[in-house]
C-alpha cells in the first residue's frame, strides 16, 4: 500500500503544545461553536429520531449524548451528537470544502475520547488532527471527483484521523483507517438534498459514525483502500501539515440556514443599518446571487429542514424579526408575517457572483418600498468567513444565544469557561459533567 508519509507522521505525532496561541484560541472557538450548535440542535425531531435509532441499533456504552441521559457506544453517540450538531445548520464550515467539518469531526473525537478517558489536551490534539485532515480531504474530494458530494463523503476521513490518534494507530494502520472511512463515507449527491430538503442534510451523522467505525476496524486488522491523499491531485495537500493550520480558515454562521442564503441576509442587514425600514412597508425584495444560492427552495417550508435549505424564508424571517435562529426555523414555519414577506421576494442569477463562488459566497439585494423608494445594498459576502470574521464578542454572543435558553445562564457560563480551559482537564469526561 502506498502510504502518504507527511500525513501519517502528522497523525502519529501532532500535539497542541506546538500550536501558536492564535491557532489554539481558534481551535477553542471552533469547539465552543460546535458544542453550542449541538446543544441547540437537541430540540429537533431529527435528534429524537436519531437517539431512538442509535439506542436500538448500537446499544449502551461509555460515550455521552448532549442533553440526553443515555450513554451509548462510540458509533451510536457519534451518530446522535453529529445529528444535533448540524440539525439547525448553524455549525462551522470551510469555503473550499463546501461543507461543515466540525459537525462530523467533533462528535467522533468526543465519543472515542470519552470511551478512552483521555485528557483535555489529548482531546484538543485529536480534534485539531481531525480538522486539519478533514478540511484537506474536503479540498481533495473536489480535486479528484467532479461531482459535488456532501460533507459525509470527506468528513469521515477527518473523523477517522482524529480517532486514529486517540486509538494510537500507527503507519499503514492509519492509512487503512482513512481508506475505510473514504470507502464507507456517504458518497452522496449534495444538490439533490438541496432540491429536496430532508433530515439527511449533509450526510454528516452517517459520515461521523463511518469515521469512528473505520478507525476501530483498522485497529482490528480490517484493510482499506489507499486513501485519496495518495492520488496525484491530492498528495501535495499534506505537505504543510503541522505548519499551516486550515482550522484558521473556518467560517462561523450567525444565521440558522444554508450558507448560500446568508449573503442576502447580510445585504438586508446592511441596508437596515443605513436606512431603518418598517418591514410591513416593503413592497418587493430582489436578490441577485449565484446559481447554487438561487437553487435553494423558494416555497413555504413545512419542516425545519425545508426552512433551512430555503432562500426566501430566511430573508423574510430576518426582515420580519431581525434574526434567523432556532425559534424561526423550529416554531415559525407557518408564521403569516414571514410567509407574506416571502411572497414579495424574487431572485436573479448574476454571472459576476457565479465566478466568485465557491471562494466567496456573494449576493446583492434591492428593496422597493410601498411609496416607491428603493434601497440597494453593495455586493455582500457572507459574514463570519475567515476573511470577514465575526468578532470574538460576537462568537461569544452566539454561544450564549444558543445555550442559555436550554441550559440557563449559569450553566452556560460554566460550560464556556470549561471549554476555554479544556487543555488543563485531566479527563475529557469532566466536560460532559458541567
Amino acid at each position: 500500500m502506498k502510504v502518504n508519509g507527511p500525513l501519517i507522521t502528522y497523525i502519529e505525532s501532532e500535539s497542541i503544545k506546538y500550536l501558536d496561541k492564535g491557532t489554539l484560541n481558534t481551535l477553542k472557538e471552533a469547539l465552543a461553536d460546535i458544542i453550542a450548535c449541538t446543544i441547540a440542535g437537541r430540540n429537533t425531531n431529527a435528534a429524537e429520531i436519531a437517539k431512538e435509532f442509535a439506542v436500538s441499533q448500537w446499544g449502551t456504552g461509555n460515550s455521552s449524548l448532549f442533553l440526553f441521559p443515555d450513554k451509548l457506544t462510540t458509533a451510536g453517540a457519534s451518530f446522535v451528537n453529529a445529528t444535533m450538531a448540524n440539525a439547525l445548520d448553524l455549525d462551522d464550515g470551510h469555503r473550499l470544502t463546501k461543507g461543515h467539518p466540525g459537525a462530523v469531526i467533533f462528535p467522533a473525537v468526543l465519543a472515542v475520547a470519552e470511551e478512552n478517558n483521555i485528557s483535555g489536551a489529548e482531546f484538543l490534539t485529536a480534534l485539531l488532527i481531525g480538522y486539519e485532515v478533514g478540511i484537506r480531504a474536503g479540498i481533495a474530494v473536489h480535486l479528484v471527483r467532479p461531482d459535488y458530494h456532501c460533507t459525509g463523503s470527506w468528513g469521515a476521513v477527518g473523523a477517522a484521523a482524529g480517532v486514529s490518534y486517540i486509538l494510537g494507530l500507527m503507519g499503514e494502520t492509519i492509512e487503512h483507517a482513512l481508506g475505510n472511512a473514504e470507502y464507507f463515507g456517504t458518497y452522496s449527491p449534495m444538490m439533490r438534498c438541496i432540491e429536496h430538503p430532508s433530515m439527511l442534510k449533509d450526510g454528516i451523522n452517517w459520515g461521523c459514525m463511518a469515521g469512528v467505525s473505520a478507525a476501530h476496524l483498522a485497529k482490528a486488522g480490517y484493510t482499506g483502500i489507499p486513501s485519496l491523499f495518495t492520488t496525484e491531485e491530492a498528495e501535495e495537500l499534506t505537505d504543510d501539515l503541522g505548519t499551516s493550520y486550515r482550522v484558521n480558515e473556518l467560517y462561523y454562521k450567525p444565521h440558522a440556514c444554508c450558507r448560500w442564503a446568508q449573503p442576502a441576509i447580510e445585504a438586508i442587514r446592511g441596508i437596515q443599518t443605513k436606512h431603518p425600514l418598517v418591514s410591513s412597508n416593503v413592497k418587493k425584495i430582489v436578490i441577485h446571487t449565484f446559481t447554487e444560492s438561487a437553487a435553494l427552495s423558494k416555497e413555504y417550508p413545512e419542516t425545519t429542514e425545508e426552512a433551512q435549505y430555503n432562500l426566501f424564508f430566511p430573508v423574510a424571517a430576518y426582515l420580519a424579526y431581525g434574526e434567523v435562529g432556532p425559534k424561526q426555523v423550529l416554531d415559525h414555519l407557518d408564521d403569516p408575517i414571514i410567509l407574506g414577506m416571502m411572497d414579495k421576494v424574487s431572485v436573479v442569477i448574476d454571472q459576476q457572483l457565479n465566478e466568485a463562488f465557491p471562494e466567496k459566497a456573494l449576493s446583492m439585494v434591492k428593496i422597493v418600498m410601498q411609496d416607491g423608494s428603493t434601497y440597494q445594498s453593495d455586493i455582500i459576502q457572507a459574514r463570519g468567513d475567515y476573511d470577514y470574521p465575526l468578532l470574538a464578542e460576537e462568537k461569544k454572543e452566539k454561544f450564549f444565544w444558543l445555550t442559555t435558553p436550554i441550559l440557563g445562564q449559569e450553566t452556560a457560563k460554566r460550560l464556556l469557561e470549561s471549554i476555554q480551559n479544556i487543555e488543563h482537564m485531566k479527563s475529557i469526561r469532566e466536560l460532559m459533567q458541567v
